[in-house]
């Protein structure tokens, strides 16, 4: 575009504030700008009108409004938001794609929205020969999505911009403004370019604000070796700036700010900490308004009062998550009681809970909130059943979240009372999706409210006492502080690599010189930013990491130029100070009124990790087990289970088996035990999922059944078979999936393993401190009755493998058990187990607690990891992950 004359700030106070309006790029533009003009003012004493500011969107929505009274230019009865645009363009997409060519229709919709807005705002028309496949679908879906904005009398932000520039250039809008002045652009695009002309054929002064702030006088580069020390340089810099002037104001600049808030939020509250408490401090990094409590619990609760109350049960996942979130009546003193509801659920390995079952448990470990409950399904109940409008439907939210003592008792900050503000517009924006949307059921208002919420980027307000502001490139822009640090310039940040519109190709985006489309535009519009930047404070520091792990990385070549500063009060490393050791192995003995549960868990713990047992079995600690599900790998488990061990009962002995198979009948027993087993089970599974299982069940059973034919003769001594075994105060009970009589009366122990997993009897049960001890504590107990165990075998059941693996005496000829040398080998080898056992039984029972484990994996399954803080070293490599 051709120059626009400039204006300085002093000259735009000075022009009459009716008859002006300041178009500005953004909101955050628009907030600058009239905080700065108000505060010009206020310095200046009196009362002053302030032009209008507004930005270049809603403008276009004012004008688009105007062109209501305008017979030619009338737009459509409802424009829609950017939500309502993105529903719609979905529906367009499953509607011309019926074979669900895309697995994310959302992300599809996005970009067609981008690629949509792209075509008019950058005047894009295609050569011959230019057009690609993906483009003319997007033509396919534009052509769909327009037809049904059409028919259903709907605008969409785009049109009304087109709508807006034809009504400018023809004249036909009323401009009540003779001065209209630009702050904040650096490019206009060909329809803006147009727009502008237009307004200028009508009578209307188009100005541009020009910039005040001088570039920084003091520019330096900083070198640090990752981004890690970037971060801690730059919060130490900002903290030494803050303590040298209090009148002082800091901002440290990111690039990349989201991917790195953990670490900034530690940093700056321990940087930060003073003995009077901590230095107020902002960082701009909005996320997701679903993502924030508040929002999160009446999210939660609408889910699931609104999924019980239509369809009468619900996974107890869905209603764990509104329980534990709380916001609601008694939020404080039925906690506890709440927290017995999902516990209940997880022990219990529930799958779907029933809305009278919820309603009971309510009733008995939260009564004030089960009141509450009931009301909410009472206001939900009150609107007639089946499709409503989203209008209706958001009133109905807003009454049973209040019935629900919504948001909670605690008394509530600035920033939560901000949300529930948020939350409140969520709603109303909700309700005006009632045109694009119809009449739809609860649960998709509920999905809609939901989806909207995740969309919506929600910030609070800045403390007004903060003097440090940590935010991102485009936060920073146009703003001012006394000392800026920009941070992460490395040279595929600065600039940015090219990110094109995949539904236009790309060759045409690069003629018109679309955005992100190019190098060279990637560019410019880095040396851009660059400059914007430098203009934010008269001392600016500007740094990249050198390294990323493994990967070194290059500054910025937009950067490379300026000198290298020294920082030779930046602290590298904290002195070690004298610390006291304090070794603590030892817990008080096993009393007698102590319940202990877990049966051979205990000593299979105890021999893994001793303070492992000590915390789960003395303290009563682990972590919460994870819902039950349908399909998950332990009901699948306890189903092969129940199904061998019917088997069994029936065949009892291998002549049994053998007369099965001679009769050709073993399909049609093992078929009987499925079914029952299934019907045991399976009694939660849909029928498609429980028909694959039984499938899958009568594979794996007739495939073992065929391979146990194969072993020398045994007979069916025991199924299921319980033991008590005590030892002091100690008490246990385990019980025994299988005992086989063999001949010259021996005996073989089996347990089933119904995963993948890796067994390794050999290494478990041959070491000093066995584990799995199952099968070794039986041998023994049974060895000590004056019984001969003479092998000891896990017995595989999966559809990857059958078969068996484990320990046996000399001469069993069992395939799938590795046989010790000699008999006394053997002998010694269950004296030895035995001796193992009460080993580890006494130091149970004597409280022995230390923190040490003998081979990294036996910590694979450990349910008090955390507790425990082993391998602290692998926290930094695996971010905070621990690997076992």
């Amino acid at each position: 575009m051709y120059d626009t004359p400039a204006v300085s700030m002093a000259q735009l106070q000075e022009l009459n504030s009716a008859e002006t309006v300041v178009l500005t790029v953004n909101k955050r533009y628009a907030r600058r700008l009239l905080g700065h003009l108000s505060a010009r003012l206020a310095g200046a004493g009196g009362t002053v009108a302030v032009p209008e500011i507004v930005p270049l969107g809603a403008w276009l929505a004012q004008a688009s409004d105007q062109l209501c009274f305008s017979e030619q230019w009338q737009p459509a009865a409802h424009q829609m938001d950017r939500f309502a645009a993105l529903q719609r363009w979905e529906h367009s997409i499953e509607q011309c794609e019926e074979e669900g060519y895309f697995l994310d229709v959302g992300q599809a919709a996005r970009l067609a929205c981008e690629a949509d807005t792209l075509l008019d705002e950058w005047n894009i028309e295609l050569k011959p020969g230019e057009a690609s496949i993906d483009f003319e679908r997007f033509m396919q879906w534009r052509s769909h999505y327009r037809q049904s904005l059409e028919q259903a009398d709907l605008d969409d932000a785009n049109l009304a911009a087109e709508r807006v520039l034809k009504a400018v250039q023809a004249g036909a809008l009323h401009m009540r403004h003779r001065y209209m002045v630009l702050h904040g652009f650096h490019e206009y695009s060909p329809r803006l370019q147009s727009l502008l002309m237009g307004l200028q054929n009508m009578g209307v002064e188009i100005l541009q604000l020009q910039h005040e702030e001088a570039q920084a006088t003091e520019v330096h580069r900083v070198q640090a070796q990752d981004a890690d020390t970037e971060w801690r340089l730059a919060v130490q810099w900002a903290r030494r700036q803050l303590d040298e002037d209090p009148d002082r104001t800091v901002a440290i600049v990111a690039a990349q700010l989201e991917t790195q808030l953990p670490l900034v939020h530690r940093l700056l509250r321990q940087a930060m900490h003073t003995d009077q408490g901590a230095l107020p401090y902002n960082v701009a990094a909005a996320r997701s308004l679903a993502e924030w409590p508040v929002v999160e619990a009446a999210l939660a609760w609408l889910k699931a009062l609104f999924t019980l109350a239509t369809k009468g049960q619900a996974e107890p996942a869905m209603l764990g998550q509104a329980l534990r979130l709380g916001a609601c009546q008694a939020e404080q003193s039925e906690a506890g009681g709440r927290a017995r509801i999902d516990k209940a659920w997880r022990d219990n390995r529930i799958t779907q809970v029933s809305r009278k079952e919820f309603a009971d448990m309510l009733s008995f470990h939260t009564p004030e909130l089960a009141l509450a409950w009931g009301k909410a399904v009472e206001r939900f109940e009150s609107v007639s059943a089946g499709a409503q409008g989203v209008d209706t439907w958001a009133s109905v939210m807003r009454q049973c979240l209040e019935a629900l003592g919504f948001p909670g008792t605690n008394r509530l900050d600035s920033a939560q009372f901000q949300t529930l503000e948020a939350l409140e517009a969520l709603l109303l924006q909700l309700a005006q999706q009632a045109p694009v949307l119809g009449r739809i059921s609860a649960l998709k208002a509920q999905s809609a409210l939901a989806r909207m919420a995740r969309e919506n980027l929600f910030q609070p307000q800045r403390d007004p006492r903060s003097r440090l502001d940590v935010l991102g490139f485009l936060e920073a822009e146009g703003g001012r502080w006394d000392a800026v640090w920009v941070l992460g310039l490395t040279d595929d940040i600065l600039p940015a690599a090219v990110k094109p519109n995949p539904l236009i190709p790309a060759q045409v985006l690069r003629r018109v010189q679309a955005p992100r489309s190019t190098p060279e535009r990637e560019l410019e519009w880095a040396r851009w930013m660059l400059s914007a930047l430098l203009r934010c404070g008269n001392q600016v520091l500007l740094s990249a990491p050198l390294n990323q792990g493994e990967q070194e990385l290059r500054p910025s070549p937009l950067i490379a130029h300026w000198p290298v500063l020294e920082m030779p009060w930046a602290v590298q490393a904290e002195q070690a100070v004298a610390q006291e050791a304090l070794l603590d192995e030892q817990g008080p003995s096993l009393k007698l009124e102590e319940r202990i549960r877990g049966g051979i868990s205990v000593l299979d713990t105890q021999a893994r990790n001793p303070l492992w047992a000590f915390v789960k079995f003395r303290l009563h600690g682990q972590a919460l087990p994870d819902y039950a599900r349908v399909g998950d790998m332990n009901t699948r488990g306890v189903f092969l289970h129940r199904a061998v061990e019917l088997f069994w009962l029936r065949v009892k002995d291998q002549d049994s088996l053998h007369e099965l198979i001679g009769e050709d009948s073993l399909l049609d027993v093992v078929q009987v035990c499925i079914d029952q087993a299934a019907q045991e089970e399976l009694a939660d599974y849909g029928p498609v999922l429980r028909s694959l299982e039984m499938e899958r069940g009568l594979a794996v059973l007739s495939q073992y059944a065929h391979q146990e034919a194969q072993r020398p003769p045994f007979a069916l001594g025991a199924t299921e078979q319980e033991l008590s075994w005590s030892r002091g105060l100690l008490r246990l009970s385990l019980r025994l999936d299988r005992l086989d009589d063999l001949a010259d009366g021996e005996q073989l122990l089996m347990d089933y393993k119904t995963g993948i997993g890796e067994l390794r009897p050999d290494k478990d049960w041959l070491r000093p401190r066995p584990v799995n001890l199952q099968l070794p504590f039986y041998a023994a107990a049974l060895q000590d009755e004056g019984r001969t165990v003479s092998g000891l075998a896990f017995v595989r059941l999966h559809a990857r493998q059958v078969g068996l693996s484990g320990l046996a005496a000399p001469g069993m000829d069992i395939e799938g058990l590795t046989e010790l040398e000699s008999a006394q080998q053997w002998t010694a080898q269950i004296a030895q187990w035995k001796q193992a056992v009460e080993g580890l039984a006494d130091e149970f029972l004597q409280g022995q607690a230390a923190n040490q484990i003998w081979n990294r994996n036996d910590l694979l399954y450990c349910d008090v990891l955390p507790f425990l803080r082993l391998f602290q070293e692998d926290l930094q490599d695996n971010g905070g992950e621990v690997s076992c």
